[in-house]
């Protein structure tokens, strides 16, 4: 069986045809980037049209010569804010994770609800991170809003009400809206819904990632390239979809390298805490420990780009790194949030301190490279599932890299997880 796996990221979408049996492409990749809009220095969000123009380009370019296509699945960043009203035209644009203008929302809601709140969504309420938080803080600005509602979505429902007329959410995603009760019932939660000022009916039902919502219908088709009335499965969050690619269980570790670094563990012992983020897998009855080290791809890029602009990528990355290691400095990279922390509701900056006239850049990446390996350390720590694992799953850009930087991972199985939430699409189609 061939399927059209659709991987919507936060900056771009990847399309693939995948053979369901093998879990790998049978064509080439698609890549169709997308920018996010920033109207205020807090915020990162993206128009509607924008974003399945996007999804359209890429599903085009990955079935063109590639027929026999049988069905569409989904994985996507989460999570993101869609609120659409009666004629599923979107009220406004899409809110990404990255967004962080509800701060003033989520210290609100900490203050008032906050243990509350975590023990039972089994999260705080993160600005970006949750989105029944942005909601909160578009209602300060539009609270006519609450009179055109009809259906609240995150990114995979959306889509899917696009292409099918139905829309749904799996619990992966239902568990950073923060109108879900992840740590109870697993169902929509009727406090929260009150307090939040969200009608039940505009939440659709909560299924398995696994689930086919709907068929494709013949214009969308047409627009993807693929048969028209084929099923498409709902799938789940990107994380989860390339855990499913890695086929981990519980003791494994998910290590994806991008702007931060994200760790995440299955367990079968949920416990949230302010530190984590917990969910549900998304798929079966599994639940995650979701972790983030702020020094991540976006610091050496950062770095490189400022003080060491005079070498090649290939230089700097193969020479220079692990030369940097061997350096002996006062110099500390505290705080450490050059890629901010997704795990926090104010806003934090990084530091280097212990400069003097003669601190040079090797002092500072020497510094940046110690901070990734300590924080990597107190994220692992904060996952809450031991620091022993069977076997590590490593991908994102820079894998390759921060693999060599760090001793705990040096007599390990690692394992690379390349394009892992894009394949893992592939599981959907499979028995369970």
């Amino acid at each position: 069986m061939q399927i059209l796996a659709l991987d919507v990221g936060t900056s771009s979408v990847k399309a693939a045809v995948l053979d369901v049996a093998m879990a790998r492409p049978v064509g080439q990749i698609a890549h169709v980037r997308y920018e996010l809009d920033s109207p205020t220095p807090d915020a990162a969000e993206v128009h509607a049209g924008r974003l399945w123009n996007a999804v359209a380009a890429a599903a085009r370019e990955a079935t063109l010569h590639t027929p026999g296509v049988e069905g569409v699945g989904l994985s996507c960043l989460t999570p993101v804010l869609v609120l659409v009203d009666k004629s599923h035209k979107l009220l406004g644009p899409i809110w990404t994770h990255l967004d962080r203008r509800a701060r003033g929302a989520a210290r609100q809601i900490w203050q008032g609800v906050g243990p509350e709140f975590l023990s039972t969504v089994g999260n705080r309420p993160l600005p970006g991170g949750i989105t029944v938080v942005c909601y909160r803080q578009l209602l300060e600005t539009e609270p006519y809003l609450i009179h055109k509602v009809r259906l609240y979505l995150h990114a995979n429902g959306w889509l899917a009400l696009h292409m099918t007329g139905e829309a749904a959410f799996d619990p992966s995603n239902a568990s950073f809206s923060g109108l879900y009760n992840t740590m109870t019932d697993r169902q929509w939660s009727q406090r929260w819904c009150d307090y939040f000022e969200v009608e039940r009916d505009w939440l659709p039902p909560v299924v398995d990632g696994r689930t086919i919502v709907g068929a494709v219908r013949s214009a969308v088709a047409a627009e993807l390239g693929v048969p028209a009335g084929v099923p498409l499965r709902l799938g789940v969050a990107d994380t989860s979809s390339a855990m499913l690619a890695a086929g981990m269980r519980p003791g494994d570790l998910l290590h994806e390298v991008g702007t931060t670094q994200v760790l995440a563990a299955l367990t079968n012992n949920p416990r949230p805490s302010p530190v984590r983020l917990t969910r549900q897998f998304g798929v079966g009855a599994d639940f995650v420990h979701v972790t983030h080290n702020p020094v991540g791809g976006a610091a050496l890029e950062w770095i490189h780009k400022v003080c060491f602009h005079d070498q090649e990528a290939a230089e700097f990355y193969e020479r220079t790194i692990p030369l940097a290691r061997t350096y002996k400095t006062r110099v500390t990279l505290d705080p450490p949030y050059l890629g901010g922390d997704r795990l926090e509701i104010e806003a934090h900056r990084a530091a280097f301190r212990d400069l003097t006239v003669t601190t040079d850049r090797m002092e500072l990446l020497s510094a940046l490279l110690e901070a990734m390996v300590q924080q990597h350390r107190k994220a692992v720590a904060n996952l809450g599932v031991g620091d022993s694992f069977r076997r590590i799953f490593l991908g994102g850009g820079g894998a390759e890299v921060v693999h060599r930087l760090l001793p705990e991972y040096a007599g390990a199985e690692v394992r690379t997880n390349e394009e892992g939430s894009l394949l893992g699409v592939a599981r959907l189609f499979q028995e369970a």
